[in-house]
């Protein structure tokens, strides 16, 4: 027997924890496990809970989507917890559910939860005071996955991700960024940057998986040159799509430490979450911090 701490979002995606909630407490009981059931009800509720309650469990389970995941996550790192994570993805892309190849369907992915195999996973910092478990990102349409309304995501899907992306694309702005990388230094005009340790970004772009592990202490590192015109935009939003990547737009490549300096204050987003205004930003990687089941 267990013990075992389940937090559910009930309003990630399409509301399909709520229907869930009785399977997932029924299969514990079968398994002779001690369930300790919690739903949040407000941003940050799933950081404090697992702070607060984590460490008296054998295995945490979060039902809901990538922002719940992150504030696990980030309540584990924060009060030195290391129980093993089950993950019942119930959100709109669920980014790293695809990245670990995580069941799309509910009833395996909780099985999945219960007697899958554990495989060890980097989680990164973010200025010292935030953790990502799949990207930290600025620029252009990174502010899409907090801004995107939840009755529009619950309706529409990563479809809405799509939608929201167009009617961001006057706005898109050019950030003068200084970049030191593992000691190397970048310097140039770019539009979006991301930091991330995940196989997919946005239920859209992915990345090679050939060349990504999740454990390495390594993060991929995408930074996108500012665009000539719309038509060279085209080019290189299609190029990410197709992963085809536009070499002298593109700049694709691996990094454990990072630290970005700007002019002025740009916003950035860990895990699909607002991560407010910053001139400069400090990144670190947590090797093989989480450990979370897998099939």
């Amino acid at each position: 027997m267990e013990n075992v701490l389940l937090i559910i979002n009930p309003v990630s995606g399409k509301q399909k924890a709520r229907r869930l909630i009785y399977g997932i407490v029924n299969l514990l009981s079968e398994c002779g496990h001690k369930t300790t059931v919690f739903a949040t009800t407000k941003p940050g509720d799933a950081t404090q809970l697992v702070q607060k309650y984590g460490g008296e469990n054998d295995r945490i389970i979060c039902c809901g989507g990538d922002g719940t995941l992150n504030e696990v996550f980030t309540g584990m790192a924060a009060a030195g917890i290391k129980v093993p994570v089950g993950y019942i993805p119930t959100g709109t892309t669920n980014d790293l559910a695809n990245s670990l190849g995580l069941a799309s369907s509910a009833k395996k992915a909780m099985h999945h939860a219960l007697h899958g195999n554990a495989c060890m996973l980097d989680l990164g910092t973010f200025n010292h005071d935030k953790y990502f478990s799949y990207v930290a990102s600025f620029g252009a349409f990174s502010n899409v996955a907090y801004e995107t309304p939840q009755w529009l995501k619950n309706r529409l899907g990563r479809a809405s991700y799509l939608f929201y992306g167009i009617s961001e694309v006057g706005d898109i702005k050019s950030h003068r960024v200084r970049i030191i990388a593992d000691g190397m230094e970048i310097d140039g005009d770019f539009i979006y940057g991301s930091v991330s340790n995940s196989r997919v970004i946005g239920g859209l772009v992915k990345l090679p998986e050939d060349s990504i592990r999740l454990d390495d202490g390594k993060f991929e590192v995408m930074l996108i040159k500012t665009p000539r015109g719309p038509i060279d935009l085209h080019n290189i939003v299609q190029g990410l799509v197709n992963q085809d990547y536009v070499e002298d737009s593109v700049l694709f490549f691996t990094a454990g430490q990072l630290t970005f300096v700007f002019e002025d204050g740009v916003p950035w987003t860990v895990d699909g979450e607002y991560a407010g205004e910053n001139r400069k930003v400090e990144i670190g990687n947590l090797q093989q911090r989480i450990s979370v089941f897998v099939e």
